[in-house]
């Protein structure tokens, strides 16, 4: 087996998780064995990728590239600590970004052999004992009886000595591989309105929810992206406030997204769009459908829209007249009366 480390030093002790987890995300499009330490630390095993992707410096340099954060630091070796130790001693070079060390097969008790024993994951204490028994390189303590160690240092001692003579029996214990679902809707010709789009991101999200829908699975999170003629994909990724396979809903959440991303400063107006050739859409972190009250009020909804979307479909469940809110129209009226006026949800003109 061939272990590849990966090490974030930048996102090591970072308490928000998702971009970590959308980083696990894009190595498993590498090899379907990964393995999260903790937060910016993850083991990926490499064994047999190098037909398709050459030399296992390429590896780990495709592993960094799918990755898309530095700095990093990468080692390869044959077991989760060999490469571990790898990664930390890997050294870039001058300015680079990321630094990567790779150990030879099968030469591992020979190659930590010089290196100090201060480098075993040993606490104090047995460090200690190392130096008052005059080790000071992992080949010193790999040399010695096994039976000697056992005597001196007990079951822990046999488990640095293995260590320095490069053996590690733990297996990787890979992450389970995030599912999703998807589905693309191509146009010809390339679609210059909203109405095609619309209809297109229907009967996709259609599509996919009545596949989940017989697995009882929802998801929580939706990936819209639209192909444009010569000019860069759009994507707008969405949180949904819950998991729901409500396909309408998914679809109008998506479009005001859309619809505020396409009318920002960054991308222009209506007018500037280009023609869409092509649209995906993406449904994962799949989970059983949220049986709880509806989040109208949730943080996560954020926008007027979805938040009145939202409301709509408590209006559904329970029945006209039961949900109202208040529209000022005259702040400067005289009477606080006559300043706002009520309107119920799902029946607002316009």
């Amino acid at each position: 087996m061939r272990v590849l480390a990966l090490v974030w030093p930048t996102l090591r002790g970072l308490e928000d998780a998702a971009p970590w987890e959308a980083l696990l995300d894009r190595l498993d499009d590498l090899s379907p064995r990964v393995e999260a330490l903790e937060t910016g630390v993850a083991l990926v095993d490499v064994t047999g990728l190098e037909p398709t992707h050459g030399s296992e410096r390429r590896v780990a340099a495709r592993a960094v590239a799918l990755a898309g954060m530095d700095p990093v630091r990468a080692g390869i070796g044959d077991n989760r600590w060999l490469a571990s130790l790898a990664a930390r001693l890997a050294v870039p070079d001058r300015d680079a970004r990321a630094a990567c060390r790779i150990l030879p097969a099968g030469e591992g008790r020979a190659t930590l052999a010089p290196l100090p024993i201060g480098l075993l994951p040993a606490e104090l204490a047995t460090r200690d004992r190392f130096s008052l028994f005059g080790l000071t390189t992992m080949g010193q303590l790999a040399g010695l009886p096994r039976s000697a160690v056992s005597a001196q240092f007990g079951a822990e001692g046999e488990r640095l000595q293995a260590l320095a003579r490069g053996e590690d029996p733990r297996p990787l214990t890979p992450r389970p591989r995030p599912e999703r679902l998807a589905t693309t809707a191509r146009f010809e010709p390339p679609a210059a309105g909203t109405t095609e789009i619309t209809l297109a991101l229907r009967r996709a999200a259609t599509a996919l929810t009545d596949r989940l829908e017989g697995r009882y699975l929802a998801p929580g999170r939706a990936i819209l992206t639209l192909l444009r003629d010569a000019a860069p994909p759009l994507s707008v990724v969405l949180s949904l406030p819950e998991s729901s396979t409500d396909p309408d809903w998914i679809a109008r959440l998506l479009l005001a997204r859309l619809e505020a991303s396409v009318r920002s400063p960054d991308t222009g107006t209506d007018e500037d769009e280009p023609a869409i050739t092509a649209l995906t859409l993406v449904l994962d972190r799949l989970a059983p459908p949220a049986a709880r009250q509806l989040p109208a009020f949730e943080p996560q909804t954020g926008r007027w829209e979805e938040l009145r979307w939202s409301m709509e479909r408590v209006a559904a469940r329970f029945g006209p007249g039961r949900l109202w809110r208040a529209t000022v129209d005259r702040p400067a009226a005289a009477r606080p009366e006559l300043q706002a006026r009520l309107v119920e949800i799902g029946h607002e003109p316009g």
